[in-house]
């Protein structure tokens, strides 16, 4: 027979349990087996990311850092440039006192005339290249010293070029300076004025007047130069030009070649031509010293035999190593 349902749709209760009377279950945690340590310890993947995070952080910072320090200088040096430029370019030290010196043979008129300064020059932007091209115009000039006094003082002096020699040309009663870089100078008065001693005077008060070749002789001595003749009439000195006869060439090496101790009893040099260059000595003694080799030898020769023979009028030492000589015959 079916059991009838209870009314209020609760299901019935088993047989041999109480609802009441039973006991809520405990939860007990059951621990886990224990493992063995593995003697490594663990990296925590989160660390390692923050560590690398802090380090690139701080690489960052003294990069940073550094830019800041860079870009300041930067900043300095772009602001001290613009100060600079503003400086040069104003009128703070504007050339207003320009002092142009004169030399033995350029004069400040002369130099005034040829050197042609920009407006507004200052002690800053003066072109001391293009004051020496434009005095170079004159051939004594071989330099120009260039002086900055501040605030606006410019002291332009030109340098002459040395006199090593006085080419004397007969056939035009010519005397030439040569130039310590065997470029023709500029011809000199072949009539000048000399004190007793045959010193050259230049203010109009000597005491004697000499010309031509004595004249010559005399300027040569004035620039501590050596006398050149018997040049050939063909030779024609251009100012400002090098040297270009191989005779007036040689001449030159031997002016050179010579030591000043034994150009100190130099006369002068003839050369007609290479091979017939010869020397006259104070002593009036010729030396016969043909084209321009073995010169310390030949000097050589030339001292030992006047040192040790006496009354010798003339020397031969075209071939050093087999000289001849001749000499006065003595009572």
């Amino acid at each position: 027979m079916a059991t009838p349902k209870s009314s209020t749709g609760t299901k019935a209760p088993r047989p041999g349990r109480t609802l009441g009377a039973s006991k809520p279950r405990s939860l007990t945690s059951v621990p886990a087996t224990a493992k063995k340590p593995s003697g490594k310890k663990g990296v925590n993947p989160l660390s390692s990311l923050g560590a690398m995070a802090n380090k690139t952080s701080d690489a960052a910072s003294v990069v940073t850092g550094k830019g800041k320090i860079v870009g300041g200088v930067l900043a300095v040096l772009a602001v001290l440039v613009v100060v600079a430029v503003v400086v040069i370019n104003s009128g703070l030290f504007t050339a207003t006192d320009i002092q142009i010196q004169g030399s033995e043979h350029v004069t400040k008129h002369d130099a005034i005339q040829l050197i042609d300064l920009p407006e507004g020059t200052s002690l800053f932007n003066v072109d001391p290249d293009q004051i020496t091209e434009d005095l170079k115009q004159n051939p004594w000039v071989s330099g120009v010293d260039v002086q900055r006094q501040f605030p606006h003082t410019l002291i332009i002096t030109p340098m002459e070029r040395k006199v090593i020699a006085i080419a004397y040309i007969s056939s035009d009663d010519l005397a030439w300076a040569i130039g310590d870089d065997d470029t023709w100078i500029a011809p000199l008065s072949t009539s000048v004025e000399v004190d007793d001693q045959g010193n050259v005077i230049t203010t109009g008060q000597g005491s004697n007047t000499l010309n031509g070749i004595d004249a010559a002789l005399a300027l040569a001595k004035h620039y501590g130069a050596v006398l050149l003749t018997d040049v050939s009439a063909d030779v024609a000195p251009v100012s400002g030009q090098a040297v270009s006869s191989k005779a007036v060439k040689a001449g030159l090496e031997y002016v050179r070649g010579f030591s000043s101790e034994f150009l100190g009893q130099v006369k002068d040099i003839s050369t007609p031509s290479v091979e017939a260059i010869s020397a006259n000595l104070n002593n009036g003694i010729e030396v016969s010293l043909g084209d321009s080799d073995d010169i310390a030898k030949k000097e050589r020769v030339v001292t030992k035999l006047l040192s040790q023979v006496e009354g010798v009028t003339y020397i031969n030492v075209r071939s050093p190593g087999n000289y001849t000589f001749r000499n006065a015959p003595t009572s």
